[in-house]
């Protein structure tokens, strides 16, 4: 059999063709569209929900529902973050939603100027929060404490009672 040779393109040919396919229209490009994780809308809205699109190290865009407790709010990683409201966008005009950096405190403002970013006046609300949590967390094993309790000093009311039965009187 016989081999089709085929002759590759040149550079300039290439470059022909790119630019003939963008005059001509043929990549139209995407609406980019809100994850839905990240859309909030009407009673969560209410109860101070926002989405925060993560903008990860790798470049990937995700969404999460968060609340937000006075400025601060925890994410799925148990990371702490905070806003004081500017950072806040409405995706459409309907969706509450912040833009998040992986590796910073507080959300990314678009429409900020230079010399306008503060990037660390969330860090005392932060902490606040952070022992607000600690608080609630320790109030959570007070039951079982006392749960172990019982099981001791029922478990060895029954150990008396089978081995010295006359000091129970039975």
């Amino acid at each position: 059999m016989e081999e089709i040779k085929t002759q590759e393109p040149t550079l300039n040919e290439k470059i022909d063709e790119i630019y003939s396919t963008l005059k001509n229209g043929k990549n139209k490009i995407k609406k980019l569209r809100l994850p839905r994780k990240a859309r909030v809308k009407g009673k969560k809205m209410k109860k101070g929900y926002a989405g925060v699109l993560f903008i990860n190290e790798n470049r990937t865009i995700s969404g999460e529902k968060v609340k937000l407790d006075g400025g601060t709010y925890q994410t799925k990683d148990n990371n702490y973050h905070v806003t004081n409201g500017n950072e806040l966008f409405f995706w459409e005009g309907k969706y509450p939603i912040l833009w998040q950096r992986y590796d910073k405190l507080n959300p990314t403002n678009i429409l900020a100027k230079e010399g306008h970013i503060n990037e660390v006046y969330g860090q005392d609300m932060i902490k606040l929060k952070m022992k607000k949590d600690i608080i609630k967390d320790k109030k959570k094993g007070g039951g079982i404490s006392w749960l172990y309790i019982a099981l001791l000093v029922g478990g060895g009311y029954f150990l008396i009672k089978a081995f010295f039965p006359s000091l129970i009187g039975g």
